[in-house]
This record gives C-alpha cells, structure tokens and sequence, in this order.
C-alpha cells in the first residue's frame, strides 16, 4: 500500500531573523496534512542566525531539522534573496535520524562518521532510504566526509546534499541541526519510510588541451604544468578578464568558463569554479583539486545548463511513481551565470519534467554532493556547477 507523503513550503523575507524564521514556518504549517516529521531550513546568511532558527523552532518546536544558510534561495516561482525558506514533511510512513559532525575542517572523515552514526541511532528500526547532507561550503575533504558516513551507513547508501553558503562573501557558513546553530559542520538526515531519486548534472564541456595539477593543497591550485596557475588561467582569459576576477571574485564570464576534473571512475567532468586570482600566483577555487589530476578549462552556455537542469530532474523523477516533493540545490555559479530572469525560466524547466503541482524548492550552494552515477550508490563526489535534483515520494 502507497502511504502519502504531504510536503508543504513557507517563505518569509522579513528584514527581522526571528520574525522571518517564524512565519516562514507558520506558512509552512498552515497547509501541511498532518503533524510534521521533518523540517528542511534554507537562511539567507544576511539574517541573524541564531535568531532565524528561534523563530522556525518557535513553531516547528520539537520537530526534527536541518538546513544551512544559503548563496541564494528557491521557490517555485524562482531565485530570491535575504529570504527565510522552511520545507515541511508529514507522512504516517516517515521516519528520520537527525546527526551532527563537528570540525569537518580539521577531520571530515570523523565529522562524517558523527553525523551518520547519531542518525542511524535515531533510525534504528526502518528501512533506510539514504542520507541527506548539508556541509560547511568552505571546508573541503568531502570524500573523506562520504567515507566517514559509509563507514556507519555502508557503502551501498545514497548520500546526497549541498553545501552550505555565505551569499558569495565566502567568509563563513551555518548548518543547522534541530535547535542549534553550528559553523564548520556537517549535518544530515537519515530517512526510511519514504522513496527518493537523485539526479545531477551540469552540461559543460572541455574546450583546452589537459594540463597537470602539477602542485595543489586542498581548494588551491599553485601550478599548472609547473607553471603558476594564475598566469595559465589568465593567458586564456587575458589581462582585462583576470583583473576582474581579481578584484571582484566569482564573475559570469568565470561561471561560463570553470576548471574540469575528468573523474576517475565515470565518464563525468568534476567542475571547480576559480573563485580568486591570489597575489602567490595560485587559483583559489570551489572545491578540491586533486594533486596530479587533468584538468581542462570547460564552456557552458545558458541554454547548456536549462537542458541539463531538465536532465537531471529526468533522472530524479524516473524511479517516482508518485513525485511529492523536489528538493533542488544548485550551485551559486549557475546563478551568476543565468541571471535571475533565466534562473526562473530554468527552475519552470525542470517543474515541467516532475509535474507543475509538485511543489519544489532549496537554495543555490557551494557544492553538490551526489553518486556521479545518478540514482544510484556508486562513486560519490562534490560537485561544482551543478543542478542537484532530489524528488520525494510514499513509500
């Protein structure tokens, strides 16, 4: 037998966090079918925090949350800011494990362990659907973070989420676990009784020759091909460009022209935005660099990333006989490179793929973590660039 799964979204861009955070959550309320299992909590990173969080909590009380603060948030009718969103979930079949890590930082293999193991102990006696993960979107090492989970959840889990972000000030980012406020964390959601489909995508492609990483620590490329890695970036891009990039960070032209990682063990490119030109002659960028990868500068288009936005919600939906909810997170640079007028026509997009009565909503991110095989618990890696599509159902 199908049990329901009644899902119902509040948004509030009050200038005040508590009053913002509380009727976010009051609209929210008001048209959910039954008590809430579960809270999901997107904040623009302008508001208070811990103020946000007393409003939602306020309402939403004891029940069970996570969420982040945000580079922008999504409602159905497309991208807004310096807006409070909270998704309600009510359902008889619907069971979740909330957790924590701490200081994923300085150890997200054992952050990643804490976050699952406190979740799986809250979800002791249901079948386990997979894990939903919000993360510190100025940490890296989340391939240690995914391991850190398998080792509680095993690896055939699907883990799945987006990386918490800071409306492109790129100083400091929020998670949110039930009532607390946290910095340099990683939260998530265990779920059972219900069903999901993941799907991902980004729709650029290669457009150099492949150069070497052939020095990187972490999110910073110091040589390309044993060269400085801003000089090879700004030989392609020219003097005027990098200037920009240099003194205005992430521009629409770099959100067109990301760095790509050939994976390993998909035919899938791994995007990395250049987030700042630094004075040592190395790139800053928004996400882990491999030392020793390939990399390659890659191209996108507008129309590009609508198509794979589609994409993407085709591969979410496929295994749903009844889609209830979509949870998109999107990467901030797609923002930058559409605009909000083409953001909304994207967003439009992919409700048509799942169906314009599903109600759907998120925030734009720091990075995408999802399987490179979408839908399935294969190879796990953050992504960059990307549209993240999660649709809900019964189970």
């Amino acid at each position: 037998m199908t049990q329901n799964l009644f899902v119902s979204i509040g948004s509030s861009d009050r200038p005040e966090a508590r009053r913002a955070g509380q009727e976010a959550a009051q609209q929210a309320a008001a048209g959910l079918a039954g008590p809430a299992r579960l809270a999901l909590v997107f904040g623009s990173s302008w508001f208070h925090q811990e103020q946000l969080l007393q409003g939602v909590r306020a309402v939403a009380r004891e029940v069970p949350l996570i969420g982040g603060s945000t580079a922008g948030e999504i409602l159905p009718e497309g991208p807004v800011s310096h807006t409070c969103v909270v998704i309600l979930m009510a359902s008889d079949s619907l069971r979740c494990g909330i957790g924590a890590g701490r200081d994923v930082h300085l150890q997200p293999r054992e952050a990643g362990h804490q976050a699952a193991l406190s979740a799986a102990q809250e979800l002791r006696d249901a079948s386990r659907t997979g894990f939903l993960l919000i993360g510190d979107g100025l940490s890296t090492g989340y391939g240690q973070v995914t391991r850190g989970i398998q080792d509680v959840l095993g690896t055939s889990a699907v883990i799945a989420g987006g990386m918490a972000g800071d409306d492109l000030r790129f100083t400091k980012t929020y998670q949110y676990c039930n009532g607390q406020v946290l910095e340099r964390a990683v939260v998530g959601a265990l779920f059972g009784g219900v069903t999901w489909g993941v799907g991902i995508a980004h729709g650029f492609a290669p457009i150099s020759k492949p150069r070497c990483a052939t020095r990187a620590a972490a999110n910073v490329l110091y040589e390309l091909d044993t060269l400085p890695a801003a000089a090879v970036y700004e030989d392609y891009f020219g003097p005027v460009a990098a200037r920009r990039l240099r003194e205005e960070g992430l521009t629409r032209s770099g959100s067109a022209y990301p760095l790509g990682i050939r994976s390993e063990s998909a035919d899938y490119w791994l995007l990395r935005n250049v987030l700042a030109l630094q004075a040592d002659g190395s790139l800053l960028c928004s996400g882990e660099i491999p030392e020793g990868a390939s990399l390659q500068l890659m191209i996108g288009s507008k129309q590009l990333a609508m198509d794979a936005a589609a994409a993407a919600a085709r591969q979410a939906v496929e295994p749903m006989e009844h889609p209830a909810f979509a949870l998109l997170l999107e990467s901030a640079s797609r923002l930058k490179l559409l605009g909000r007028e083409q953001a909304a026509m994207e967003i439009a997009r992919i409700r048509q793929v799942i169906g314009r009565d599903v109600p759907i909503a998120g925030c734009y991110t720091y990075g995408e973590q999802a399987p490179l095989a979408a839908g399935t618990s294969g190879a796990m890696a953050v992504q960059t660039g990307s549209v993240l599509v999660l649709v809900f159902g019964g189970s």
